[in-house]
C-alpha cells in the first residue's frame, strides 16, 4: 500500500506558486524526506497532504484517502510536528501532551508515558523550563502519541 500518493498535487496562493505537479509516490514503512531552500514548497507540500490547506488543482491520498474528501480521517490517523513548535509557559509537559491529545480527540496517555521513558523526558517538568532539545522532544510526542 502506499502512504503517499500524489498526482499533478498544486497549490497557488492568487499568483503566487506555493507547489506545482507533483507527483510522488512513497510506499509504506519508506522513510522520506523533504529537503531544499527556503521557498521550495516543502511545508506547502505538507499541509497539502494534511488537508490543512486546499490544493489548487490535482490531488493526492494517504494511505489510500482522499486529501479533501477524508481529511478528518487522514488527521486523526497521522501526527504534524512543525519546525518551530510553540507551547503556553508555565505548562508542564503532561498538560501539554494532555491538550494535544484532546485536541486530536484520542487517549493518548498510555503511548506517551512510554515515549516520556523512552525519550527520558519528566512530564512534571515545565516547558518553559526545558532545554531546546527536551522541547523537541515534547513536540515529537505530542506528534507520535
Amino acid at each position: 500500500m502506499d502512504a503517499i500518493k500524489t498526482d499533478q498535487l498544486t497549490k497557488y496562493y492568487g499568483k503566487t506558486r506555493g507547489i506545482e505537479n507533483i507527483n510522488l509516490t512513497v510506499r509504506q514503512g519508506d522513510f522520506f524526506g523533504f529537503i531544499g531552500p527556503n521557498g521550495a514548497g516543502k511545508s506547502t507540500t505538507i499541509r497539502t497532504l494534511l488537508g490543512l490547506v486546499r490544493p489548487s488543482d490535482g490531488g493526492a491520498q494517504i494511505f489510500g484517502l482522499d486529501i479533501v474528501k477524508e481529511r478528518e480521517t487522514i488527521l486523526e490517523r497521522v501526527g504534524y510536528l512543525p519546525s518551530e513548535a510553540a507551547f503556553y509557559p508555565g505548562m508542564r509537559v503532561l498538560d501539554v501532551l494532555k491538550l494535544s491529545a484532546e485536541l486530536r480527540r484520542k487517549d493518548c496517555r498510555e503511548a506517551a508515558k512510554r515515549l516520556c521513558e523512552r525519550l527520558r523526558l519528566d512530564p512534571a517538568r515545565k516547558v518553559n523550563e526545558l532545554s531546546y532539545g527536551n522541547k523537541k522532544k515534547t513536540a515529537i510526542i505530542c506528534a507520535a502519541a
